[in-house]
């Protein structure tokens, strides 16, 4: 098993790119994602030494209903794009696109919406984040609800910012599923 490297894609205009939150300066831009997929083994080894294990973790992210949604590449995409599909569905409405964005949540409208899984780890979520960045999970609850809950990274999440759960409050194996059954702060349940 190599190193974990989170990866973020994105279609930016008519290129594609690709970063990692986890080492500043490790990025690629090509035009359509095969190139991306070509380059992509150069440039971890460019940047790591062509010796190094890495274990590549690529996130997917699009934008939908005007907010930016992150789906992982890895063995629960299909669990993960249900999550994107409740929340299509939850967005689809008025009143849940406010709530979302709502003061509770962080507001500011820059937040990127994960979708996540209870048993994803704080490790995970946290490898997906540059210092002082915040996301919002989105767990699966029940069979129609998502809970929402703005996570954050560095000093803005750990100066009693209710609405943000410090990612540094929780061990690494600590799983979003364990937070979602103690955590009394400030959330949002949305309904398709």
């Amino acid at each position: 098993m190599g190193r974990p490297v989170s990866l973020i894609v994105r279609q930016d205009g008519p290129s594609w790119s690709a970063w990692s939150p986890q080492y500043p300066g490790l990025a690629m831009v090509q035009p359509a994602t095969a190139d991306l997929r070509a380059v992509l083994p150069e440039v971890l080894g460019w940047y790591f030494g062509e010796d190094a294990r890495i274990e590549p973790r690529v996130h997917c992210e699009r934008e939908a209903h005007g907010v930016v949604v992150r789906i992982a590449q890895d063995e629960h995409v299909y669990e993960r794009e249900l999550v994107a599909e409740r929340l299509g569905e939850a967005l689809g409405s008025a009143g849940q696109r406010a709530r979302l964005s709502s003061a509770t949540l962080g507001g500011g409208g820059g937040v990127t919406l994960v979708c996540a899984l209870q048993s994803d780890r704080v490790s995970w979520l946290a490898e997906q984040m540059e210092e002082d960045d915040a996301v919002i999970a989105l767990l699966p609850v029940a069979e129609s609800m998502l809970w929402a809950v703005r996570f954050g990274v560095g000093d803005d999440a750990a100066d009693g910012d209710e609405a943000t759960v410090s990612l540094s409050a929780y061990p690494p194996s600590t799983t979003l599923g364990e937070i979602l059954r103690t955590y009394a702060g400030p959330r949002e349940h949305l309904h398709r």
